[in-house]
């Protein structure tokens, strides 16, 4: 595991800020695999800030790998934990046309609403606690 400076999970949650707020410029503009792809982003980034502050640091993509770890201390996540699986995806296909085809997804206007809810709602439940 590499070594964490105590004040690390701060610049993790700063990044995860700045994907949420491109993710949901990214919905307004229409740019669908975009918005699929920050709220993603976001989400792992927030994951992965939660975990630092408590000392914890998982190299992965994985958003329900992450979120079985953080629901360890914040039990909420685990109601979205289906979810963050299905938003992993997003990782691979935003970025590679292979890899979308592959996973059979389809940028549309609601799976990026749908990708920016999944994100929002685990927003809302880990804010006070980053």
């Amino acid at each position: 595991m590499p070594q964490l400076a105590s004040n690390e999970w701060r610049e993790w949650a700063l990044y995860a800020e700045e994907d949420r707020r491109e993710a949901h410029l990214a919905l307004e503009r229409g740019s669908w695999r975009d918005a699929c792809f920050h709220a993603q982003q976001a989400c792992e980034k927030l994951l992965k800030a939660f975990l630092i502050k408590k000392g914890i640091f998982i190299p992965t993509h994985d958003l329900k790998a992450l979120g079985d770890e953080v629901a360890r201390y914040a039990e909420e996540v685990r109601a979205l934990l289906d979810d963050m699986r299905k938003l992993t995806k997003h990782y691979f296909a935003a970025r590679y046309p292979n890899a979308a085809r592959r996973l059979g997804v389809r940028y549309d206007e609601e799976t990026a609403e749908e990708c920016v809810q999944v994100m929002e709602r685990l927003w809302n439940i880990l804010r006070g606690r980053v």
